[in-house]
C-alpha cells in the first residue's frame, strides 16, 4: 500500500473551492510553504468531498477503484467516479468483485488496512458470509484487511474507519479516546488491538452539541496527512480540547509539521480534512 506520508500530491474538489472559499484559502495557505507538495483540484465533482469516491493507491502506478453507492446519501447527490477519473485524466483498475467501498473507510498502512464492518451493510449479497467479503477486499487491495466494529447509524451515519482511528506507524494507532467510547466499540477495539499487538494512543473527541446528525465537528482523528505535513482539524469550541489534542499529536508525530486548521463550516456537513482530500504518489 502507498501510505499518505509517501504521497506528494493532494487533490481537493473544485466544489470545495467554490462553496467554501474561506476554508479552501486556509488550506492553500497552509500548504503553500511546502513546494514538494502539489495541490490540485478535481473536476467533475458534485460536492466538497473527495476521499470516498476516489481510487485507493496500492502501489506505484496502481489505483484500485471500488463501487461508490453510499447508502447514507440519496443517489442524485452521488459523484460519479468514472466521470471524475475521465475529467482529470486518471486511470484506475476497478474492483474485480464489484465491491461497494468508500475510500474513507480504508485506513492504510504499508501491509494492511483497517475497515469497519459497515461495509457489510453496503454489500447486501455478503450478509450471510461477511468473511468472504473481507477476503475479496483483501484480494483487490493485495494486503491484509483488519475489521473493526462501526457505530450504529444513529450514532454515526457514515461509519467510516477514518472517523475512528489512524496509523502512527506499523505498530501504533491513534484514535478516539477508548474510555469515552460506547462499550461495544471499546470492547471490540480492545480485542483488535490485542490480537494484532498494536499500541494505541487516545485522542480526545466530542459530539457536536448542535444535534446535527451529519456533523463531524469534534472528530480530531479525521486529519489530512500528506508527506511530512499534517493538517489537523481544530474547532471553535471547546478550545482547551484543541490544545490537548495538539499536544498529543506533536508527541505522537514528532517528525511531522502539524498545522492546526479550522474548517467548522465543512465539518457541519459531515466530514473534515481526510474526507475533503485525496492523496496520491505520482
Amino acid at each position: 500500500m502507498i501510505i499518505d506520508s509517501e504521497c506528494n500530491t493532494v487533490y481537493f474538489s473544485e466544489k470545495l473551492k467554490e462553496n467554501f472559499p474561506e476554508e479552501f484559502s486556509k488550506i492553500s495557505e497552509a500548504l503553500s510553504p511546502f513546494d514538494y507538495i502539489n495541490l490540485k483540484l478535481l473536476k467533475g465533482t458534485k460536492d466538497e468531498w473527495a476521499r470516498d469516491y476516489m481510487p485507493i493507491q496500492t502501489a506505484d502506478k496502481r489505483l484500485v477503484k471500488f463501487r461508490y453507492q453510499p447508502s447514507y446519501e440519496v443517489r442524485a447527490k452521488w459523484t460519479e467516479p468514472s466521470k471524475v477519473l475521465k475529467a482529470n485524466r486518471l486511470r484506475a483498475d476497478f474492483s474485480k468483485h464489484n465491491i461497494n467501498l468508500d475510500g474513507g473507510n480504508v485506513v492504510k498502512w504499508k501491509d494492511k488496512v483497517i475497515i469497519t464492518d459497515r461495509v457489510v451493510s453496503e454489500n447486501h449479497i455478503y450478509h450471510e458470509d461477511p468473511n468472504l467479503l473481507y477476503e475479496r477486499i483483501a484480494e483487490d487491495l493485495q494486503t491484509e484487511v483488519i475489521i473493526v466494529k462501526a457505530h450504529q447509524e444513529k450514532h454515526d451515519m457514515i461509519g467510516h474507519a477514518d472517523g475512528m482511528l489512524r496509523f502512527v506507524n506499523e505498530n501504533t494507532l491513534i484514535g478516539n479516546k477508548l474510555s469515552d467510547e460506547l462499550k461495544p466499540i471499546r470492547e471490540n477495539m480492545e480485542k483488535m488491538l490485542s490480537k494484532h499487538q498494536f499500541n494505541y494512543i487516545d485522542l480526545p473527541f466530542f459530539i457536536d452539541d448542535s444535534e446535527n446528525h451529519y456533523s463531524a465537528i469534534g472528530t480530531y482523528v479525521n486529519f489530512l496527512e500528506i508527506a511530512d505535513v499534517i493538517l489537523f482539524p481544530i474547532f471553535n469550541h471547546p478550545k482547551e480540547r484543541n490544545n490537548a489534542a495538539l499536544e498529543i499529536m506533536h508527541n505522537s508525530f514528532p517528525d511531522r509539521k502539524i498545522i492546526p486548521i479550522n474548517i467548522d463550516a465543512v465539518g457541519k456537513d459531515g466530514g473534515l480534512m481526510n474526507c475533503i482530500s485525496w492523496c496520491v504518489k505520482f
